[in-house]
């Protein structure tokens, strides 16, 4: 088992200052920092130097935050948020030879290409929210605007041709029996040097008729990076016959914004919002104050889905369409005094048709089946003790085709991978165990608790998680560990 090298650090401070009767002051300060290596002594721990790759990825994320929240008469709330956010992100990816040296060499004489490919992604977002809240004689009226200026600097710097032995059989090769793909710095080097301002703008109106609340809405939206302007209607219907059961139903429009690698990929990616088309029908059933199940089911049209063309050139374009339904199951409930228990349940059939003449495919990274059961357990007002099993259906899988010897005489053994068919047939699922242990103490007006959280806790590996061996031409099931982490928290009341 190889454990590479994590470093992880989370300052958070929050503080809420009441000013006057009517005004309540909120500063909020995150500085999060993320370092992960991997060299040649981790490619010498590998069993098989199955992984060979060099990473090298940090980054530095802060959130500054104020917020004014104002009571306006008897029935009104006015809050204002204004905030800076910065994430500078540097990552990069080489790869080491150990095949080239004699057997039992030790790791500083393995041949290493570092930093071939390097990834900068930094972001500068300043952002303000003012939102309205207040009763009306029909109910309920809510409105808002949303001003946020983000600029980009992302680049991809690529240090010479680069074979890559996984690929898809229509990505484009200068000779179609090459059996492997090259990215060179034509194709691949890029850049984004953007700052757009975007603006949103919402009303909403509930109406209260009995047991009945009727909600319409509009959001007003001007994507900056889109360059578009978009209007999304939605309603809501929820009826009460009794304290023991709520119906609902929920209609709209939703909009997903292009993703910044995705703009960043290719100087020629001009990227439009995604389009999603929702409706769902749901109930809550409360038998008591201390259980309650709540079902949604849901329907869902996707349009202008943004598709992957080509991996050797990153190139991406708004041309796919499809649709998904579910439905998802939710339980919450106290087995006794101190003793909290909740269980999810989602279903999720999907397809998407990406346009390229094979019809509709699962989409990548879907899931039939996820289910969750978490158990919170109070021991006393001092030490909590939580755990969570997590169940994941395997994600969708490919057809493919193993070649041998692709570099040809008097090169290195090279096997590659040709991706026939995306997202065909399933993975096998998989499960995690999450705990989580919290000992708290109170000094003065100082709370200061302790706590160890262990990700993975039963060490268990996913199917989903696999990697091509392009030395031997196998496939090679991750390794997977317990992830475990302290911490310190501190609240000050005054």
């Amino acid at each position: 088992m190889v454990f590479n090298t994590v470093e992880l650090r989370d300052v958070i401070v929050k503080s809420v200052m009441r000013i006057s009767q009517n005004n309540t002051f909120e500063v909020l300060l995150i500085d999060t920092r993320e370092d992960y290596t991997r060299d040649v002594s981790h490619v010498f721990e590998s069993p098989n130097f199955e992984d060979a790759a060099l990473q090298d990825s940090e980054q530095d994320s802060d959130l500054y935050g104020l917020t004014l929240r104002s009571l306006i008469g008897a029935k009104s709330v006015w809050t204002n948020k204004v905030y800076y956010r910065r994430s500078e992100k540097l990552s990069s990816e080489g790869e080491s030879f150990p095949d080239l040296v004699p057997a039992g060499s030790p790791a500083s004489s393995y041949p290493v290409r570092e930093r071939i490919i390097t990834v900068s992604e930094d972001e500068t977002e300043i952002g303000w929210r003012s939102d309205f809240k207040t009763g009306n004689q029909w109910g309920a009226f809510s409105a808002g605007l949303r001003v946020t200026e983000i600029e980009l600097n992302y680049g991809t710097v690529l240090d010479g041709d680069w074979n890559r032995f996984v690929y898809d059989d229509d990505d484009s090769r200068p000779d179609p029996e090459q059996r492997f793909i090259v990215l060179t710095p034509e194709s691949t080097n890029s850049s984004i040097d953007r700052e757009e301002t975007s603006y949103v703008g919402y009303a909403e109106q509930v109406f209260e008729l009995g047991n009945w609340d009727f909600g319409t809405g509009l959001r007003v939206e001007q994507d900056g990076f889109a360059d578009e302007s978009l209007a999304s209607p939605r309603i809501n219907i929820n009826w009460r016959p009794s304290k023991t059961f709520r119906y609902f139903l929920t209609a709209g429009l939703f909009y997903q914004s292009p993703r910044y690698l995705e703009l960043a990929a290719n100087e020629s990616n001009d990227l439009e919002a995604e389009k999603i088309t929702h409706r769902s029908l749901g109930m809550k059933y409360s038998p008591n104050n201390e259980w309650s199940v709540l079902t949604e089911a849901y329907y869902q049209n996707l349009d202008n889905l943004v598709i992957d063309l080509d991996r050797a050139s990153g190139t991406f374009a708004n041309m796919g369409d499809g649709r998904s339904y579910g439905v998802d199951i939710v339980i919450n409930g106290s087995i006794r005094e101190g003793i909290y228990s909740t269980a999810t349940y989602s279903y999720n059939d999907a397809e998407v048709d990406r346009k390229d003449g094979r019809g509709d495919v699962v989409p990548e990274f879907s899931r039939e089946h996820v289910a969750t059961l978490g158990l919170t357990w109070e021991i006393s007002d001092r030490c909590k003790v939580a755990a969570r099993y997590k169940y994941l259906s395997g994600r969708p899988d490919d057809e493919f085709i193993i070649h041998s010897d692709v570099l040809g005489p008097g090169q290195p053994l090279r096997f590659s991978k040709e991706i026939t068919e995306r997202n065909v047939g399933r993975k096998n699922s998989s499960g995690s165990l999450n705990a989580r242990v919290d000992y708290r103490r109170a000094f003065g007006p100082i709370d200061l608790t302790a706590f160890l959280d262990v990700i993975n806790l039963t060490a268990s590996s996913s199917s989903d998680d696999t990697e091509f061996d392009y030395r031997r031409g196998v496939e090679v099931k991750d390794d997977s560990e317990a992830e475990p982490l302290i911490g310190l928290r501190l609240d000050y009341a005054w």
